[in-house]
């Protein structure tokens, strides 16, 4: 079966077993798990057992094909599996207090976890991504992998890096080493619209203060964004890397105000 898509399939049966075990801890018959890419089913077959119901969603006929045939000859009830691009797949309603777990694909990682974080239908997640997106993801200010995704994934989630994973235990054998992460959801409500435009604004420009990256955004200049950081008690001088995920926030309210005066 060849890799139409790019996958690298975990076959490693004690790191997936670490894998499912870390989805807080030990998953249950009251649990409705997503699976997003189950590929071969490594993952998938040992949490089928467990729960009472799981999805699974991948793009890939041939391995769609292949799972199905699987539950089918042993007659399995809990699962569905689904042939989609999980890009394009609708989370519904049906879908909730979810907990999802995935071997995510490296060319689509940081995008499937941008279309996840910001819903408020499941509670825990367990990702296995390229070690350096992880460490973007769970990044805290100050280091050098802060960025834009680390306020990104701290809006939403509580984040903890559980483990790496050698490319020895996969076929083919990716170029880069892997990590799994664990997010839990703070269910918090979708912030202003402001606030990722912002951040996105001052890590395109990181290099420069906190006060370059205020004055250059929606036609401010350095007087108001002055006026700005002197309100907040944050220091212009501050590169964007050195702000937390609150900080950002006042920081888009009190812009927010400037602009609303300003029309």
């Amino acid at each position: 079966m060849g890799q139409k898509y790019g996958q690298n399939f975990l076959v490693d049966n004690n790191i997936a077993k670490n894998i499912v075990r870390s989805l807080n801890l030990s998953l249950s018959a009251i649990d409705n798990v997503l699976e997003i890419g189950p590929g071969k089913g490594i993952l998938t077959k040992l949490v089928q057992p467990r729960v009472k119901f799981l999805t699974c969603i991948d793009i890939d006929l041939q391995l769609v094909d292949s799972l199905k045939r699987y539950f089918a000859s042993n007659n399995v009830k809990n699962v569905k599996i689904v042939n989609e691009d999980f890009l394009k797949y609708k989370m519904l309603e049906e879908h909730s207090n979810l907990k999802i777990i995935s071997n995510l694909p490296y060319n689509v990682g940081t995008a499937i976890v941008q279309k996840v974080l910001p819903l408020n239908n499941w509670c825990e997640a367990v990702f296995m991504l390229q070690k350096e997106v992880v460490s973007r993801l769970a990044a805290k200010p100050g280091s050098k992998d802060y960025g834009y995704i680390s306020i990104f994934a701290s809006y939403y989630t509580e984040s903890e890096i559980l483990f790496d994973v050698s490319p020895k235990y996969f076929k083919p054998k990716p170029k880069v080493v892997s990590s799994v992460v664990k997010l839990k959801n703070k269910m918090y409500k979708e912030p202003d619209p402001l606030l990722f435009e912002f951040v996105k604004h001052a890590f395109s420009m990181r290099r420069k203060t906190i006060l370059n990256a205020i004055a250059s955004f929606k036609e401010l200049d350095k007087s108001k964004g002055l006026e700005i950081v002197d309100n907040l008690k944050i220091s212009p001088l501050l590169r964007p890397g050195n702000l937390s995920v609150s900080d950002f926030l006042s920081l888009t309210m009190e812009i927010k105000k400037y602009t609303i005066r300003r029309v």
